[in-house]
């Protein structure tokens, strides 16, 4: 074991914490601006992308065409549509009452499609959205695609709503307040709700519908895509027979770690009714075929009889909820997927909508220090709760120090709200991505910005159901759970259930000596994720596929093209598969084109399989550069990121430079000793008690706060 003295620290850190490469990093190289990742704001109208078309020498659909449909008829098409919003919801409260659309108890993936009600004040941007999402259907059937096209992409009316949106959304907001809200709203001062929660997902460029507004892609042929469960299944099975066999040093400490972070940006929401849910029923409690009892909020995915795993036992369908449409403003534009948390990093999924806090100022915490948001959350693996738990614990040990201060100015529970978010973001931005990114990449992407007031805080639709999923390829059949100092490997799905029945220490001194997968889509996750008996389970690359042509993912090589762009890096055009070698190894080549029509039909989702990287990367290159590109600009147009924050204490600035992971489990678990580097498997350790020592000798930092 490396005792304290030993170490070697950065910086105000260099007494006790080690994160020495990660934060020397930081401190040490002066980045300039990153021309290349300059451009990584969103459209706020995106439009239809031919960039790649036209380089490649493609006829692009409708090019030339400026022809714009007529508004005679729009009063009555929103009739209709408003009309049919109202039935549907009225009917959705029907069938959420009856047990016979519900997903049952028994039912093996009970509450993984958990959806949350509707609160009494999103009644009514819910029935706009719905209105204008069918009235957009309508719209579709009765003109043509360049039309339609037109006008979604903004080039026909200027800011065209309907008649049902009439008035605008009215935020106050005080510029001297020195808080972040809950809600994300007054960030941005002059556009008080962008990064809101319940805003929409972005789409960089205008969605790849085949209607133009929501029917999934087809192939260039006009043909359907590869069934999504044979694509995911037959792919597993390839990898596992021609994948490489690599080894990582990092954990899956990590994977739960960036878990943690999407669920803090992207919060799911599946179509809702005014009743909460544990699931909507799409498919009959056996599998063997679609329920009888289908509705709007459920869209089963078909399993087809050869299918290697399920084929024998019948299985021939699992459930699947479609995403909630979020164009509260019913605006004639292409739409994105209601996103249920802040896209700021502020840690929204463990604070909540609102302010919740005891007399003192403390979180109500229950087991591993989740908040009653994280505890009500499904479904979630006992290490993602262990894990942001410990920044639930972080301000409570907050508010008992600043309240032993003889003077205490300001709001305690605020204070301590921007130190913790504070040391999250600081462990996301110093000690993570440099590990993920390299050296390389990580200098040219820039992450020294400015707060930038001018570009919109948003999510994107190709981070949230594509490129933001690659984390599942790392993930193992079975996790480590190391209590007492006996191990023991657990299946996956064994953490999603009974929480309160694992020891929270033993969870992450587990899942911090567990390797995580690499080049594989293992067992756990494509047979039996979220399993109540470990034989019969949900696809979560399937789910992941589904919901990229659910929300209109265009293919991968036109989502290359655009990131190449951006970085600007010279771009190729793949007529035959045999184009892919710049990307892929020879043998999954070969797999595409078996699955395929068209290099250029290729989901998004498998820019995952990219063999490309940067010197010293630990992702992809195309995942890597989107991942740049989504994360600059969540820091840049946050106005109280830590690293710019006016409002923030000496004490809080220091202690933000003091406190990383490795302190957080000394302080908050009963690990004796604690990691130097908690994302490697590997990691030297220092004694826990050693780390609490010196962190009790800064104690005093909390009086600054």
């Amino acid at each position: 074991m490396a005792s304290l003295s030993q170490t070697s620290f950065s910086m105000h850190v260099v007494h006790v914490l080690g994160i020495a490469a990660a934060h020397c990093l930081l401190l040490c190289v002066k980045l300039s601006s990153a021309e290349p990742f300059d451009k990584y704001y969103l459209s706020e109208v995106p439009e239809y992308y031919a960039g790649y078309d036209q380089q490649c020498g493609y006829n692009t659909k409708c090019s030339g065409d400026q022809s714009c449909p007529s508004q005679e008829m729009f009063g009555e098409y929103e009739k209709e549509a408003f009309i049919k919003a109202v039935a549907e919801m009225l009917s959705n409260e029907e069938q959420a009452q009856n047990s016979c659309y519900r997903i049952g108890k028994d039912e093996f993936d009970f509450g993984l499609f958990q959806t949350n009600s509707i609160n009494p004040n999103e009644d009514l941007d819910l029935r706009r959205t719905l209105t204008t999402d069918k009235f957009l259907k309508t719209l579709a059937k009765k003109v043509g695609k360049c039309q339609l096209r037109n006008l979604l992409d903004g080039k026909c009316y200027a800011n065209l709503t309907l008649s049902c949106c009439n008035g605008s959304e009215q935020i106050a907001c005080d510029p001297n307040d020195p808080y972040r809200t809950y809600d994300g709203s007054c960030n941005n001062l002059q556009h008080p709700s962008w990064g809101k929660r319940g805003s929409a997902l972005k789409h960089p460029f205008a969605p790849c519908y085949s209607d133009v507004v929501s029917k999934p892609a087809r192939s260039k042929s006009g043909a359907p895509l590869p069934q999504n469960r044979k694509l995911i299944s037959e792919l597993a099975n390839f990898l596992d027979k021609y994948g490489p066999n690599t080894s990582s040093s990092l954990n899956m400490f990590m994977v739960f770690w960036m878990e943690v972070m999407n669920s803090d940006m992207i919060g799911r929401a599946n179509k809702r009714s005014k009743c909460p849910t544990q699931g909507f029923r799409g498919c009959r409690a056996d599998g063997l075929d679609r329920s009888a009892f289908v509705s709007t909020l459920s869209n089963p995915l078909r399993i087809p009889s050869d299918d290697r795993y399920y084929g024998g036992s019948g299985i021939s369908c699992l459930n699947f909820s479609p995403q909630e449409k979020a164009n509260d403003r019913c605006e004639l534009k292409h739409v994105g997927d209601r996103n249920k948390e802040t896209s700021y990093l502020d840690l929204s999924s463990l604070y909540g909508p609102a302010p919740h806090y005891d007399a003192n100022g403390k979180l109500p915490l229950y087991h591993c220090g989740a908040t009653a948001s994280i505890a009500k959350a499904s479904p979630l693996a006992v290490q993602f709760v262990a894990i942001i738990g410990l920044f639930g614990k972080l301000h409570n040990y907050c508010v008992d120090r600043v309240r032993s201060c003889p003077k205490s100015k300001g709001s305690v529970q605020e204070r301590c709200r921007a130190l913790t978010i504070g040391v999250y973001q600081k462990i996301i931005y110093a000690q993570l991505f440099p590990l993920l990114f390299g050296d390389e990449l990580y200098n040219l992407c820039g992450f020294d910005c400015e707060y930038n007031p001018y570009a919109e805080s948003a999510v994107s639709q190709a981070y949230k159901n594509a490129i933001g999923r690659f984390p599942h390829v790392w993930v193992t059949d079975e996790v480590k759970y190391k209590q007492d100092g006996r191990s023991q490997w657990r299946p996956l799905n064994e953490y999603f259930r009974n929480h309160e029945s694992f020891d929270c220490s033993a969870t992450l001194a587990g899942v911090l000596e567990t390797p995580m997968q690499t080049d594989r889509l293992v067992d756990a996750i494509v047979n039996k994720f979220f399993s109540a008996d470990g034989q019969r389970g949900s696809c979560l690359p399937c789910l992941d596929l589904a919901r990229n042509r659910d929300s209109g993912l265009c293919p991968l090589v036109q989502h290359k093209h655009f990131v190449e762009q951006i970085v600007g890096e010279e771009s190729k055009c793949y007529n035959t598969f045999d184009d892919l070698r710049d990307m892929f190894s020879p043998e999954l080549i070969e797999f595409f084109a078996r699955h395929y029509e068209h290099p250029g039909d290729i989901d998004v989702l498998f820019a995952n399989m990219d063999h490309r990287a940067y010197p010293g990367a630990n992702l992809p290159k195309l995942v890597s550069q989107s991942f740049c590109i989504e994360f600059k600009r969540l820091k840049c147009t946050d106005r109280f990121f830590y690293t710019w924050n006016p409002n923030l204490g000496e004490g809080a600035k220091h202690l933000i430079e003091i406190l990383d992971f490795t302190a957080l489990l000394a302080l908050f678990t009963d690990m004796d000793e604690v990691p130097l580097e908690p994302f490697l498997v590997d990691s030297p350790k220092v004694a826990a008690t050693d780390v609490r020592k010196y962190l009790e000798s800064v104690d005093y930092l909390y009086c600054q706060v």
